[in-house]
């Protein structure tokens, strides 16, 4: 299995870096492998996500669905041509979604390969008391973008790049 980490750069509050996207799918896709190297391989990352929301705030980099889509279905169709028959993506910025889901779509129908995409945080779901036993904020809110668990997760990879005295409880809606 190919997992192929996609995220974005994009702004995470006052108190976390641009690559929270970027790192927390990659570290996922990178631990994955470690539990089971010899079935797995991680793709380099794909850091540039659809992100036309979020381009006021200095830092994000947007790329048109119309280029997302195909890029990314060039990758996952090469990958088939060298004889990967199983593409997991991974999926780190949610509003990739729709649009990778696409993808995987596409390249299933163009090639002999099996491709799923899904964000990497869905896997808290598996155990639907898992999320109510860490989480602080209040429903809804609190666990979104620069929300408590892309925190608390930047937290366990490297707390060093988390600025939490710049950390704010901004619950947008």
């Amino acid at each position: 299995v190919i997992l192929l980490p996609i995220g974005s750069t994009e702004q995470h509050g006052p108190h976390l870096p641009l690559d929270v996207d970027n790192f927390l799918a990659s570290s996922v896709c990178l631990e994955a492998a470690k539990r089971a190297p010899d079935k797995i391989l991680v793709a380099p990352m794909i850091p540039y996500g659809y992100n036309i929301h979020a381009m006021d705030f200095p830092g994000t980099i947007h790329v048109a669905y119309d280029h997302f889509v195909e890029f990314r279905t060039d990758v996952c169709k090469s990958f088939a041509y060298h004889g990967f028959k199983r593409i997991v993506i991974v999926d780190g910025h949610g509003s990739n979604e729709p649009l990778l889901q696409f993808v995987g779509r596409k390249t299933i129908l163009e090639t002999d390969a099996l491709v799923a995409a899904f964000m990497w945080w869905n896997m808290l779901r598996v155990d639907p008391n898992f999320v109510k036993s860490f989480r602080e904020s209040v429903f809804p809110g609190g666990a979104a973008h620069a929300c408590e668990v892309e925190t608390s997760m930047y937290l366990h990879l490297d707390a060093a790049k988390v600025q939490m005295d710049k950390a704010q409880d901004n619950i947008a809606w």
